[in-house]
């Protein structure tokens, strides 16, 4: 068995739910997995019938319309076309860590396993790309097994970098990724929203469909410590003496102002928002983030 495939969990893959992601606004006519296009070709999808014309194949005549009305007519068939989707894991300093739990680095890597399978499994394509202060894996997106493999094996040997630059490495991809695609980014988004969202917004400009996966611990959320303590931030190294009791007030309206402007930035350009709080069960969230995408397409 593969390495990587300790990220195919069981437990997370069994419960989701049988519900077709919608990727809004990609290709006119298109709904991933089965995507069903405005133009016809020889896929297994019946679409309607037409009178037959001289110069068509007559392969394509129902035999069965005919012996009931006595005229010809051709099946027509949608063409199929599969969606790409990538998979952006931030792998920097920031996301290594863990109050209680697994790292956010560890709980995005389950995800973006489970989101890789979960669209192959629907016939579309998935690639990956990790990143820190530079972009460290972009594999393109294949939709085959040997290909699940290798993204599983990457997934396996990523080790948190250094410090990152967010909006920098998305620039960067706008310009890299091909167009129309699905990205689904996993990070914890430190740094300027502002920044962010026009990142988000060259990305949309270039036509891609964008889910955030906002990856952040509970003690990150909560600042659930009682002692004073001295808090190292993992990518500058910088230390800062910590008073719970007297700051907990001003972080937590710090960090629910940090949300709002995450998803302020996502709804300006129109992709989805989704706190991945790492204490929550990976299918639990993705569960109700599916169910409530389904229902808004």
């Amino acid at each position: 068995m593969s390495e990587g495939s300790r990220f195919l969990d069981p437990k997370i893959l069994t419960q989701l739910p049988d519900i077709e992601l919608i990727a809004r606004r990609l290709v006119h006519g298109m709904f991933i997995g089965y995507h069903r296009s405005p133009y016809y070709g020889y896929s297994v999808e019946f679409a309607d019938h037409r009178e037959y014309t001289q110069g068509d194949d007559v392969r394509k005549i129902d035999w069965k319309v005919w012996g009931k009305s006595d005229r010809y007519f051709i099946k027509r068939f949608e063409m199929e076309s599969n969606l790409r989707c990538f998979c952006i894991l931030d792998t920097s300093a920031s996301m290594d860590y863990a109050g209680d739990g697994i790292t956010k680095l560890e709980y995005g890597c389950f995800l973006a396993a489970s989101m890789a399978y979960l669209m192959m499994h629907q016939h579309d394509q998935v690639g990956l790309v990790t990143f820190d202060r530079q972009v460290r894996d972009l594999v393109p997106a294949r939709g085959n097994r040997a290909h699940r493999r290798l993204l599983l094996d990457r997934l396996a040997k990523i080790r948190p970098g250094p410090g990152t630059d967010v909006p920098s490495i998305l620039h960067e991809l706008a310009e890299r990724l091909p167009q129309r695609a699905l990205l689904v980014v996993i990070s914890d988004c430190f740094g300027s929203p502002e920044a962010i969202s026009h990142a988000f917004e060259h990305l949309r400009f270039r036509k891609h469909d964008l889910i955030l996966f906002h990856t952040l611990d509970r003690y990150e959320l909560e600042l659930p410590y009682e002692a004073l303590s001295d808090f190292v931030d993992a990518e500058s190294g910088r230390r800062l003496p910590v008073d719970p009791l007297v700051d907990r007030p001003g972080y937590l309206e710090r960090i629910t102002r940090f949300q709002q402007d995450m998803r302020e930035a996502c709804h300006k350009n129109q992709m989805d928002y989704v706190l991945a709080n790492t204490s929550e069960p990976i299918e639990k969230m993705l569960f109700q983030y599916l169910l409530r995408r389904a229902g808004a397409a």
